[in-house]
Formats: structure tokens, C-alpha cells, sequence
């Protein structure tokens, strides 16, 4: 076997020349594959950093997925409720959801617009109603203060509540 090296152990620490250091000092196979084995595990030890690291990024993704979705879902609910301010009726939603123990949109918008009902279309009118003010102040004798102050709260129309607070106010 004069000059034949293994082939199979070749680069792997197994024929004489890859079993030498740098000065020609011959080292044993032993030493050579304990030293392969250590950066082994060193390379082992940063590719599970690195996978943690993905790992974290992809499930920070879907929650961002997730959160993107519900937002569209709300969006959509509100929308279909036909809110006044959109921006407002969208956080209170978001907000009333994240209380809830089962995360239910049409629910929660539906209370919403129960709570609040300014922030939606009458739908008697199909609109807000408008400008809240008017430029002509109506007559002052239009009515009991109570019933005026009953339908405003009863209503949560805007311009039921003014009228009521000018009849109050005498003007």
C-alpha cells in the first residue's frame, strides 16, 4: 500500500495528509474528528439560532396577516352599517372585539351601533341628517322640554338633541 490513500476518508480526517497540521506535525485522526465534531456543533448551535429567528419572524407575519384581515373585516361591517365616521367606528369595533371572549364582528359592530348610534346613518333618512346646525334658528314654542329631551335621547339624532338644547337655552 505504498502511496494508496483511502478514497472514502479523504477530506475527512482519514488519510495521512489531512491528518497533518500546518508545522507538519502529524495529529491523530482522534483529535482531527474531535475538532470537526466541535465546529459541527458550533455550526449546529447557529443554524438553530438563525431557525429560531425565522421562526419568530414568520409567526410576528401572520399575526400581522391575521391583524390586516380583521381590519378588512371590520371595515366591510362598518361600512355595511353605514357609519358616519368610518375611522372612529372602526377603533371602538376593534376595541369591543378585544374584550370579547369569541371575537365576532357583525356583533360587535351591531352593538355599537346600538351604544352609539350617532356615529351611524339614521335609517329613516338614509343620511346623517346633515349639517347639525342650521342657519335658521326654529321658534322657540315647539314643544315640551321633556319630550324634546326624550326623543333626543331616544333617537341619538344629533339635530333632535340641538333642537332640544336651543329650546332650552330660550333661543
Amino acid at each position: 500500500m505504498d502511496g494508496v490513500i483511502d478514497k472514502g476518508l479523504v477530506g475527512f480526517g482519514g488519510g495521512v495528509e489531512a491528518a497533518s497540521a500546518g508545522d507538519g506535525v502529524a495529529l491523530s485522526p482522534e483529535v482531527v474528528w474531535k475538532q470537526r465534531a466541535e465546529e459541527s456543533e458550533d455550526e449546529i448551535s447557529r443554524l438553530n439560532g438563525e431557525l429560531e429567528a425565522l421562526r419568530d419572524e414568520l409567526s410576528a407575519a401572520r399575526e400581522m396577516v391575521a391583524s390586516v384581515e380583521r381590519r378588512h373585516q371590520i371595515e366591510q361591517e362598518v361600512t355595511r352599517a353605514d357609519a358616519v365616521d368610518l375611522e372612529t367606528a372602526c377603533l371602538l369595533t376593534e376595541i369591543a372585539i378585544g374584550e370579547m371572549d369569541e371575537p365576532d364582528v357583525s356583533l360587535a359592530v351591531r352593538e355599537l351601533r346600538s351604544r352609539k348610534p350617532f356615529l351611524f346613518c339614521n335609517g329613516k333618512t338614509g343620511h346623517g341628517g346633515g349639517s347639525s346646525m342650521s342657519a335658521m334658528v326654529e321658534g322657540g314654542g315647539g314643544g315640551d322640554l321633556s319630550a324634546m329631551a326624550g326623543s333626543a335621547r331616544e333617537s341619538g339624532d344629533r339635530s333632535e338633541l340641538l333642537r332640544y338644547l336651543r329650546a332650552r337655552r330660550g333661543v
